[in-house]
């Protein structure tokens, strides 16, 4: 008779022990392999698929700036082509390489929307005058620009004879286009005190001259061959009250023999005949 011996608890307790490992062992597998994979489908994904390139450019209707400028800018920017992926587009760059290639506009911002496009607004500089500077040794000749109301020349401008465009002409100081040629408070006092001319229509000033020689600031330069001396920290209204105060009851009816009104001290004006 043969007696059967049953295994041992231990040897039970061994088999499902190295059972469950190996189970253990495959679930940390496949975990790692789905991981892995996912992480693969997400950066293609927003890296490499066209499921976020743009392919739509939105730009307002204008005559500087077109469609094929904006692709030329984001064109090799990134590695991979990502500058046409909508979420790594380096937004803040074409911002600026717009605001250097492009000073004749302003005000420039750039939206993302998803899935494919690229919306761009901005606007056009206005200009509001002439700012010129010498040019070459003739003291005659001179090279202009068009500047808007911030001060900053944006263009070219053909040299103007004219009194319909404020023209201002700064004797000692060049610049490159998309400077600020002028500070904020000199300009507004310029333009506040032109106004003011314009409005009496009696005479018009044919040129402001900034700094024309060392003991003057601003000279506003009449159309009758006379010169106004300015302090551009003077209130516009009160210097314009002050100058027909001095024409009326000093000047009267010299003024074509008139060299200059310094009106730079509000309380006490000088006038020159030649």
């Amino acid at each position: 008779m043969k007696i059967k011996l049953m295994p041992s608890s231990r040897y039970y307790r061994f088999k499902t022990a190295n059972r469950e490992e190996k189970t253990r062992r495959r679930d940390v597998v496949f975990f790692w392999v789905v991981f892995f994979a996912s992480l693969i489908i997400i950066i293609w994904s927003f890296f490499l698929s066209p499921f976020f390139k743009i392919t739509n450019i939105k730009i307002p209707k204008n005559d500087i700036v077109a469609n094929e400028n904006i692709n030329q800018f984001m064109e090799n920017k990134l590695p991979f082509g990502l500058e046409k992926n909508l979420f790594f587009m380096p937004k803040n760059k074409l911002k600026t390489d717009l605001a250097a290639a492009f000073p004749a506009i302003t005000s420039i911002i750039i939206k993302k929307e998803l899935f494919h496009s690229l919306n761009i607004d901005f606007e056009k500089r206005i200009q509001v005058g002439f700012w010129c500077h010498p040019a070459g040794d003739e003291p005659q000749a001179e090279k202009c620009y068009s500047f808007d109301k911030e001060g900053i020349i944006f263009k070219e401008a053909p040299i103007s004879e004219g009194l319909l465009i404020l023209k201002i002409k700064d004797v000692k100081n060049q610049a490159l286009i998309g400077d600020k040629v002028i500070d904020e408070s000199s300009l507004k006092f310029i333009l506040d005190f032109n106004d003011e001319i314009n409005k009496i229509s009696r005479f018009k000033i044919v040129e402001f001259k900034i700094k024309p020689n060392p003991n003057i600031e601003l000279e506003a330069v009449m159309d009758g061959g006379w010169i106004i001396y300015l302090d551009k920290n003077q209130d516009p209204p009160l210097v314009i009250n002050n100058l027909f105060t001095t024409l009326n009851e000093s000047v009267k009816d010299k003024t074509s023999n008139l060299e200059y009104i310094d009106l730079r001290i509000p309380t006490r004006v000088f006038y020159k005949l030649r």
